[in-house]
């Protein structure tokens, strides 16, 4: 099963590389924090985006902030430039920490490595957060955060309480096993490491693990695991396919509130860290799309049941799981007065009201 999976990795990266050959589109992502700040990053290549100063086939990532007084902040996220490409750009504002959330990947030949990048305080802290080694490739990333109240003890017996912010970030790798895998990164420690991120393999939380099997799944079935909010206590919940058990998997994930007194000798204050994972939903695999297909969107319903959404040329394919099975896919058709927002839109609403 190893040799299937690195070979089916490798066939992946190899047809990707072919890709890459070409130069890609820029793309770009836009995010609207809680003072009024407009925080716009574009990735492409440096003549696309009008840089000067910088060899033109350099790929880079340009970020801008417009802010309510008309001021305009804009530069260049410090690392970014250079000669691979850098796609799946995902956005977040954490309003307790005051910080700027991006995350990429970055794609080299054989391998590709998801990056972030922090802008805090006015200055840009930018780490390979997951290196793949080997044939091993991520794929579609993605991430969330959440916001939920702890308790600490002092020395004397006091409790204090405050506001934790974790960044939950998502994504499907293929190497020794094709699986979803998951990292929580906790913004409100002064010196967090991205180094110390601690990784987990998603189907193993849930009870599961192990050898993998594609059974002839089509990619969009499996290759775009997601994340949503479980409510306003800032629980996380992740939506995955599980190749082992041939299941699709909702898990609702929290860490410890209670975080005692800190100190590395208080076992209480070391687990603060550890996921705190239940199954609150699953279902047989979801049949999608083939896997030319570039983006999958999951939406959850009542009893945590999901429908997936995706692009077929001037068409918005749906399926929802009512419980007992996927329904039959259906379509909603795209025109001028009908645009792919306005669908989506259509869609959440329909998943959450049924």
């Amino acid at each position: 099963m190893r040799l299937r999976v690195a070979i089916r990795s490798l066939l992946l990266a190899t047809a990707l590389a072919g890709l890459f050959a070409a130069p890609a589109a820029a793309e770009e992502k836009s995010l609207l924090a809680a003072d009024g700040t407009l925080y716009t990053v574009r990735a492409g290549l440096a003549s696309e985006l009008g840089l000067e100063n910088f060899q033109a086939d350099d790929y880079v990532i340009r970020w801008s902030a417009q802010e309510q007084t008309g001021t305009l902040r804009t530069g260049v996220v410090p690392g970014t430039t250079g000669r691979t490409i850098k796609k799946n750009l995902d956005l977040a504002w954490d309003e307790p920490t005051g910080s700027l959330l991006l995350l990429w990947k970055e794609e080299l030949t054989l391998l590709n490595v998801l990056q972030i990048g922090v802008l805090r305080n006015g200055s840009w802290i930018v780490s390979d957060l997951l290196p793949n080694l080997g044939f091993a490739r991520a794929f579609n990333p993605q991430m969330r955060l959440s916001h939920f109240v702890v308790r600490t003890t002092g020395p004397d017996g006091t409790v204090a309480a405050c506001t934790r912010s974790v960044l939950s970030i998502i994504w499907w790798e293929e190497s020794q096993y094709a699986q979803a895998r998951y990292a929580p990164i906790f913004l409100d420690e002064e010196n967090f490491d991205f180094a110390d991120v601690p990784v987990y393999d998603l189907p193993q939380l849930a009870g599961g693990g192990g050898s993998t099997s594609y059974r002839d799944l089509p990619g969009g079935s499996y290759l775009f695991p997601s994340l949503h909010s479980d409510g306003p206590g800032g629980a996380t919940l992740a939506s995955f396919a599980d190749l082992n058990s041939g299941k699709n998997v909702v898990v609702r994930i929290t860490f410890p509130t209670d975080l005692g007194t800190p100190g590395s000798n208080n076992l209480t204050w070391m687990r603060r860290h550890i996921p705190i994972v239940g199954v609150v939903g699953e279902s047989p695999i979801a049949p999608t799309a083939p896997v030319r297909v570039t983006s999958v969107g999951t939406t959850l319903g009542t009893g945590y049941r999901p429908t997936y959404y995706w692009r077929d040329a001037d068409r918005l394919l749906y399926t929802r799981y009512d419980g007992r099975e996927w329904a039959a896919v259906k379509a909603i058709q795209l025109t001028d007065a009908m645009s792919y927002d306005r669908a989506v839109s259509l869609i959440v609403d329909m998943a959450a009201s049924n």
